[in-house]
């Protein structure tokens, strides 16, 4: 069959024309009757979109039988087909339900993933199954779809590990109930990147909260303890909450807006500020406003604290923030000598030096982030899964 072009002249075949679909079916009959499982991958790669829409196009008593010859094929096709077809169905409001379904419990992750992450040919029944029966990567994949009830998000939490909470938690379209959020509770007291996340959700219960500071404080303790001995971590944790909540003049943030404005709009994703040799040339150029700009934004503080932690007298904060953001000690000396000029005692020198040299940057990430907590701030936010994979051995 050939498609009509004005005037009755036979034009090209359409791409989805009847007849070019019907040959693709009837090929792919043969080779199942064949057995020949390398044509077949092959056809569903090549048609993979030709198939889907053919599904669209049949009436409706013909879709059931259409659709187990496709379950029958996807039992047979390898991988990178079943994907390739996965894909394809996986924007489909109504697709063909058994195929959707046998795909999406499909044992690899890669096929499974376009449909479980966000076809909404999918019932809730079907995503229980997977999100009880499935493996970890499953679960992470329904756990990014776009809107998710509490029921789902319930069983979720209670057979996923803490990759699944942070893919929740970052959802916006994930509802918790009640067990829901005690589930994540459970998985905030092994994980710090749930911690923090949950800190922030302003519809977490209040009775949790406490919770959430206090498993904050345990392991900023427990790792200042284990880099400074039991000496110093008590005050360095009293002097960041006092430095980061001291209250800065409007006038005075306002200097850094425009600055911070930029640093956002330039520096996104894994690269979320300039790099320590660019960063050491802006302080000691004195351009101060873009330098902690620049801080703010990779730490995820506020521009108040952050100026807060550069007015201080005391510049301890200071050094725990530039450390945790991994910058070499000339970066920090520059911020210093912009600070305190000609009054920075050699004794402060050495003592803020010593600091640098003993925190490790995971450790110091977790002295902010306890400090910063109280006032609704998750510093580092970013760097909270590596740092729970070197505090479990995982790590550097």
């Amino acid at each position: 069959m050939h498609d009509q072009t004005p005037g009755d002249r036979p034009g090209p075949e359409h791409p989805y024309s009847r007849a070019r679909l019907n040959d693709l079916v009837r090929r792919i009959e043969e080779a199942l009757r064949s057995g020949d499982t390398a044509l077949q991958s092959k056809l569903v790669l090549q048609s993979a979109e030709l198939l889907t829409k053919r599904w669209s196009r049949l009436p409706p008593p013909d879709k059931p039988a259409f659709d187990a010859m496709l379950v029958t094929l996807c039992g047979q096709i390898d991988t990178a087909a079943r994907r390739a077809f996965a894909e394809r169905l996986a924007p489909l409001r109504l697709g063909p339900p058994r195929t959707a379904h046998a795909l999406a419990r499909d044992a690899s992750v890669a096929v499974a993933e376009p449909l479980l992450s966000g076809c909404s040919c999918l019932g809730d029944d079907l995503l229980a199954e997977v999100a009880t029966s499935g493996g970890a990567g499953h679960r992470r994949a329904i756990a990014s779809r776009p809107s998710l009830p509490p029921p789902l998000t319930d069983r979720l939490v209670r057979h996923g590990d803490g990759r699944v909470a942070v893919r929740l938690l970052d959802n916006p379209g994930a509802r918790f109930s009640e067990s829901g959020f005690a589930g994540l509770i459970a998985h905030s007291e092994r994980a710090e990147a749930v911690t923090l996340r949950l800190a922030l959700r302003p519809d977490l219960p209040a009775p949790h909260r406490p919770t959430l500071l206090k498993l904050t404080r345990q392991r900023a303790t427990e790792a200042l303890e284990a880099d400074l001995g039991n000496d110093g971590a008590a005050r360095l944790l009293a002097q960041a909450r006092e430095t980061l909540a001291r209250p800065v003049a409007e006038d005075r943030v306002a200097r850094f807006r425009a600055s911070l404005e930029v640093i956002g709009s330039r520096f996104t994703g894994p690269y979320r500020g300039p790099n320590a040799s660019q960063l050491e040339r802006w302080i000691t150029l004195n351009r101060i406003e873009d330098g902690l700009a620049a801080i703010a934004h990779a730490a995820g503080l506020p521009l108040p604290m952050t100026v807060a932690a550069f007015d201080a007298p005391a510049p301890a904060t200071l050094a725990a923030i530039l450390r945790g953001l991994d910058h070499p000690w000339p970066v920090l000396k520059a911020l210093l000598v912009r600070r305190f000029g000609e009054t920075l005692s050699p004794a402060m020198a050495d003592e803020i030096w010593t600091l640098h040299r003993r925190l490790r940057p995971g450790t110091a990430r977790r002295l902010i982030r306890c400090a910063a907590m109280p006032m609704g701030c998750a510093a580092f936010l970013d760097e909270a899964e590596a740092d729970d994979g070197a505090s479990n051995g995982a790590g550097p």
